[in-house]
This record gives C-alpha cells, structure tokens and sequence, in this order.
C-alpha cells in the first residue's frame, strides 16, 4: 500500500476542523490545484483508504476510485449515502484482506492523521510515500503529520513553492515500486 499526503513546510496536516490549512489562503489557489490534480493523477483508477473524519470531509466519493472508509466497530459492507458509494471496514487490515485482489502499488491511503500513524507504526504502507511539501508556514494548523525515519528519499522536483517528494522503505519486503515522480 502506498500513501499519499500534503503538508507544511513543519509538518502542517489540518486546521481544529479537519481542513487542510492551504485550502484556507486564497493566494495559493494555483498551488492547490497543482497538489489535487498530482493526487488525482497518482490515485485515478485506484483504491483509496481513509479514516473516518476525512470521509466526512468528502461531500461525494473520490471519482473514478475505489472509495474504502475505516470506521472502528463497523463490518464490512457497502453503505449508500444516496447516489454515492463508499465500502466501509472496522481496520485497515480488513480492508486490505478485501483488496487483495489489487496490486499493492494500486491502494493509497490518503487519510487521516491517525490512520497514516497506525499505518507507519504498523509497517503498513510497504510502498511509496508521497508527499507534497508546500515550502510555507501554516501558524493555525492543529494537526502535524511526520513521515516515518525508516524511508528514504527517493526522488523529489520543485515546482514554485511545492516539493513533491517520493519515500520508500528500503527494507519493505512486498513493495512494488515505481520509478521517477510523473509530472501532473
């Protein structure tokens, strides 16, 4: 499984509310387009895993993906929340029990902070970390997210004020990786 996630120069993940603090400054719109169509671009056609609270924050599925929610004490099932679909399991690891079917480079887990913790703790993601760095300070975020020591930068390019950067853990047994970052 990989992961894919955006940050602040200091690890800046979320505002108290769950928003992601650049959604909030008007001036990096341009940035913020360039960092959704980099994730659309990596998980397109894909499966993506996300906890909960970032479930919540969707007003409808990821489009043209395999929408996964961990929700703690739930069982398997498909949940319709009127014309949307999302698959709802009770661990990360019943999720990806239902998804072996996929390829490990074809899962991403794009949130929450607590499910990239459990994930990184766990040794979970076995593939490429992605993260995009916006090389700016975000004095109201709540929420830090930081990568796990056990990866190694792979590769990385600068565009304006982002960073996209690949990580992978050299040591993981199973994981698929895939060379060089494509441009959005």
């Amino acid at each position: 499984m990989n992961a894919i996630y955006a940050a602040g120069l200091n690890g800046e993940f979320a505002l108290e509310d769950g928003t992601l603090p650049w959604k909030k400054n008007s001036s990096l719109q341009k940035e913020c387009k360039e960092d959704m169509d980099f994730f659309k671009q990596m998980t397109t056609k894909k499966a993506v895993i996300m906890g909960f609270n970032t479930f919540k924050t969707l007003l409808f599925p990821l489009k043209n993906r395999l929408n996964i929610v961990i929700k703690r004490n739930s069982a398997p099932q498909k949940i319709e929340r009127t014309d949307k679909e999302f698959f709802f399991f009770s661990s990360i690891n019943k999720a990806l029990n239902a998804l072996n079917f996929l390829c490990p480079d074809d899962i991403f887990l794009i949130g929450g902070k607590k499910l990239f913790a459990e994930a990184f703790s766990n040794n979970l993601v076995d593939g490429i970390i992605y993260e995009t760095i916006f090389c700016k300070n975000f004095p109201d975020a709540k929420v830090f997210i930081k990568r796990p020591e056990n990866f190694t930068l792979i590769d990385s390019r600068k565009s304006g004020i982002l960073v996209f950067n690949q990580y992978r853990n050299l040591e993981a047994p199973k994981a698929q990786f895939q060379n060089g970052l494509q441009n959005p």
